[in-house]
């Protein structure tokens, strides 16, 4: 690069370039351009072929004012008046971009040209000088020359490429070709043919790839020389340097030679080999189709198994005969748009062999196939996915048991409903239930009965429903109904339906069985345009349909909402009692008739509320049972009392009455063994008292479980004996330790004769089965001397102590227990 160009940044092979730069240099004012007499006219010498003058024309565009007959030629224009714009392209980029450089800059600026002529690349300099002129804007004073380097385009594209390019010529006798000569060949084909380019030059095929002769190379040579057609094939090749290759021969008639691309497809076989291994063996259905006819090349066993079409049958196929008639557009569509046949999240409808439509997932991936585009497709069977996640979206939404809307999809529809009241005038009902005695039931007959009458239940509901409204279980027996477009009146019939409906008895695996229904109805929009308040008020008109009798349905009232307020805040603190020891144990005596000792005292539950006071436990009791918190309190109270007995005289026992929600607790027994242990009771001291329900239908998991307790050693009594409508038959079912006359026979003594007849005959069956009968709520002498005469032989109650703490007890034992008679009728 010449000293003065390099300083304008213009690389140059051309020294006069460089004395061009040095003149404008010389001749250019301190600031502006030298003017155009002085480097131009100077300049026309021996130069004038190689320069042009150009400037702008009246619409910006540059033209040309002058050129000399080498850059005319160059030009393969006449230069004279030539807008820049009417050159070929590269032309026209070449020297525009010198002229604004040079323009931009004030300075000299150069690029290059190239082009092709007969086969080579040639590269001129382009050099332009701003000037200034006389008569108006600037002028360019331009140079040209052709650079000494040019490149054989067709020579360095034969010697670059991996390909091994060969020329043949037949060689023949008489009219048969018996051989080919080599012509020419480059370096690619030298090395697969083994040998030096100038060695294999001139030689023939036959000595060089004497194998050709015999494998059918030579006679597919042959044959496009004789039919001037250009063919392509493969053939096998052992190389120079060893080991078995494939190539691929591109041949093309050329006059009276063949010209050959030999390509090294080796490792192509081999991956070919290795996809058809992993094709064939692979378990996931796949097949190879035509992306142009959609017609299916190739399919594993995996998909001839899955689709259960024979071979012949998938390979004498399109795509039409597999999918759907449905989705016949969109595969259309799909192999229109390359993009389209990528892996996506459509799914897309299939059939089998035997009709069976199946749900399916494309992964599709461009291949070449036998030399062909080709599209591979895999295959994801998601059909059990599918319905698999349309059952999750089922659940989601619906009640597994009953099949009828969850809270979450009642609550959509609801708000919904809502959305849609448009006008004051527009009403909407909703209607919340539960079942009175469901629980009673589960306890007695057990869950898989209880579920049972709740399908049954739904059944009836739905059936209740006028079409367009919509019935959901909400809870364990609760259900929530919505009526759209329904006012008070609306609701108060379909509240009248629903509860006849759901009273009428059940038969259920040969059980007789009677739930009744509660209702609470609120009204959209006058007690609320919110879906969540709307039910919450029409569940606090449910409890007032409970607390007034049950069987009933009741409208929500603002006022109702106090009355819940009380109740939850009694459950709450409910909650808290047991950890801020709220609770006492009181303790009554159970007395023996005969000797007016103390054989065993029951263990009764307080609650001292902190503010509230005593709480009865009428108030407390069934909502810990409504709860679940009856479990921890019982086994509490269980604790507490085996303690306390422990310290009592012998043989004096503890009863402790056990709720039937303790008996679904599956930790009952390990409990009564652990009270036992800790406090040291013998087991014979402790008696645990159950209900009728617990036994009712002669559950089997509550007789094995009070086997398992009796096995302990304890004693089991049954409490509130003659109240349910077969307590007859309990005895049968267990034996009994003792039997509690229940208070209500006692309380009409000795006046109601039915009443003494039903003791005397309780008192009956106890000597019968030589267990204890025992008469609770005594609080005359008379009923007392009664229940002497009818055989019983304990009895308890305010005529010999009101339930009283353990300290008082305590001083009641003091004597072993013994009371005399006198002062039992003096406490009366």
């Amino acid at each position: 690069m010449f000293k003065i160009a390099s300083h304008y940044g213009v690389s140059t092979e051309f020294r006069d370039v460089d004395e061009l730069c040095f003149k404008w240099q010389v001749e250019a004012p301190t600031r502006g351009l030298p003017l155009y007499e002085q480097i131009a006219l100077g300049s026309l010498g021996r130069l004038a072929d190689d320069v042009a003058l150009a400037g702008r024309g009246n619409d910006g565009e540059y033209e040309f004012l002058y050129a000399g007959g080498a850059f005319e030629a160059w030009l393969g224009a006449s230069a004279r008046g030539l807008r820049l714009d009417r050159l070929e392209r590269n032309f026209r980029d070449a020297v525009g971009g010198a002229l604004d450089a040079a323009g931009a800059r004030g300075a000299p600026a150069a690029t290059v040209a190239r082009s092709i002529r007969d086969g080579m690349v040639r590269t001129r300099e382009i050099v332009a000088f701003p000037l200034s002129s006389r008569w108006g804007g600037p002028l360019f004073f331009l140079f040209s020359r052709e650079r000494a380097s040019k490149y054989d385009l067709v020579d360095a594209i034969y010697r670059a490429t991996d390909d091994g390019l060969a020329t043949l010529a037949a060689v023949h006798a008489g009219k048969r070709i018996v051989d080919f000569d080599i012509v020419s060949l480059n370096a690619s084909a030298s090395r697969l043919f083994g040998g030096a380019e100038r060695d294999l030059q001139w030689r023939r095929l036959s000595e060089i790839v004497p194998a050709w002769m015999s494998n059918g190379a030579f006679e597919r040579l042959s044959t496009i020389f004789h039919s001037a057609i250009d063919d392509t094939f493969e053939v096998a090749h052992h190389a120079a340097e060893g080991g078995a290759r494939h190539l691929r021969l591109a041949a093309a008639p050329m006059g009276d030679l063949v010209a050959v691309t030999l390509t090294d497809v080796t490792e192509l076989k081999a991956r070919e080999a290795s996809f058809r291994l992993l094709f064939e063996g692979n378990p996931m259905p796949m097949w190879v189709h035509d992306p142009q006819t959609l017609r299916i090349v190739a399919v594993n066993d995996a998909a001839v198994a899955h689709y259960g079409y024979s071979r012949e049958r998938f390979l004498a196929s399109t795509l039409f005969d597999l999918y759907a008639e449905e989705e016949w557009a969109a595969v259309t569509i799909a192999h229109e748009n390359p993009a389209n046949r990528r892996p996506s999240d459509r799914i897309w409808s299939n059939r089998t062999a035997d009709g069976r439509a199946i749900e399916v997932q494309n992964y599709a991936r461009e291949i070449a196939f036998d030399d062909s585009p080709a599209i591979l497709l895999a295959i994801v069977d998601v059909t059990e996915q599918r319905e698999q996640a349309a059952r999750i979206a089922h659940l989601a939404h619906h009640d597994p048991l009953t099949g009828l809307a969850n809270r979450v999809l009642f609550r959509t529809r609801l708000t919904q409903g809502l959305q849609r009241l448009e006008s004051a005038d527009e009403r909407l009902a909703v209607l919340y239930l539960d079942l009175d005695g469901f629980k009673d039931v589960n306890d007695a007959f057990g869950h898989p009965i209880g579920d049972r009458l709740l399908v049954a239940v739904a059944e009836r509901l739905r059936q209740a429903l006028a079409p367009g409204d919509m019935v959901a279980r909400v809870g364990g027996d609760e259900f929530a109904i919505v009526q759209f477009g329904a006012g008070a009146q609306e609701a108060d019939r379909l509240a009248e339906r629903v509860v006849t409906a759901v009273s009428v008895g059940y038969e259920i695996d040969g059980h007789a069985v009677a739930v009744g229904a509660s209702v609470g109805i609120s009204i959209a929009p006058v007690d609320s345009a919110d879906a969540d308040i709307l039910l919450k008020n029409a569940d606090i008109a449910l409890y007032r349909a409970k607390a007034d009798g049950r069987g009933l349905h009741r409208f929500f009232e603002p006022e109702m909402a106090a009355s819940i307020l009380v109740r939850r805040a009694l459950e709450a603190d409910l909650r808290h009692a047991l950890i801020a020891g709220e609770f006492q144990v009181y303790y009554q005596p159970l007395v023996d008739i005969a000797t007016y000792r103390i054989v065993a005292s029951e263990a009764l539950l307080r609650w001292f509320h902190p503010e509230r006071g005593l709480v009865s436990p009428n108030e407390f009791i069934p909502l810990a049972e409504e709860t679940g918190l009856i479990v921890p309190i019982g086994e509490w109270v269980l604790r507490e009392a085996c303690r306390e007995a422990a310290s009592w005289p012998e043989p004096i026992g503890v009863c402790v009455n056990l709720s039937p929600a303790q008996f679904r607790s599956r930790s009952l027994a390990q409990s009564v063994l652990s009270a036992l242990a800790t406090s040291g009771l013998v087991p014979q001291r402790l008696e645990l008292e159950i209900t009728e329900s617990v036994l009712l239908a002669e559950n089997h998991a509550n007789l094995a479980l009070l086997h398992q307790l009796r096995g302990l050693g304890v004693c089991i009594s049954m409490d509130d004996f003659g109240t349910g409508y077969s307590s007859l038959s309990y005895l049968r079912s267990f034996p009994f330790d003792k039997i509690k006359i229940d208070r209500s026979f006692v309380k009409e003594l000795p006046e109601n004769q039915e009443c003494g007849a039903i003791v005397r005959a309780v008192a009956g069956i106890g000597q019968c089965l030589g267990v204890a009968t025992v008469a609770e709520g005594v609080e005359t002498p008379e009923q007392l001397e009664r229940l002497r005469e009818e055989g019983c032989t304990q009895m308890q109650g305010f005529l010999f102590s009101r339930p009283a703490p353990a300290a008082e007890l305590r001083r009641m034992l003091v004597n072993g227990g013994e009371l005399s008679a006198v002062a039992v009728v003096s406490a009366a």
